[in-house]
C-alpha cells in the first residue's frame, strides 16, 4: 500500500481566520460546480416524492 507524507515543513499547523473561511464560503458558492448542484435540487427532490411508495430493495 502506498501512501502520501508530506513534509512537516509544508503543513501549515496555523488556522485561517473567519474571514479566510468566509471567502472560501463566498468563492464556493458562486461557483460553477456549486450552481449546477443547485439547480438539480428540483429533480431530486421530485425524484425522491415519486419513489416514496416504492420497494426499491427486496
Amino acid at each position: 500500500m502506498e501512501t502520501f507524507q508530506e513534509s512537516p515543513s509544508k503543513i501549515s499547523q496555523k488556522m485561517k481566520s473567519e474571514v479566510d473561511y468566509k471567502k472560501a464560503a463566498k468563492s464556493y458558492r458562486e461557483s460553477e460546480q456549486y450552481i449546477k448542484m443547485i439547480n438539480l435540487y428540483p429533480t431530486l427532490h421530485n425524484t425522491i416524492i415519486d419513489c416514496k411508495d416504492e420497494n426499491l430493495v427486496e
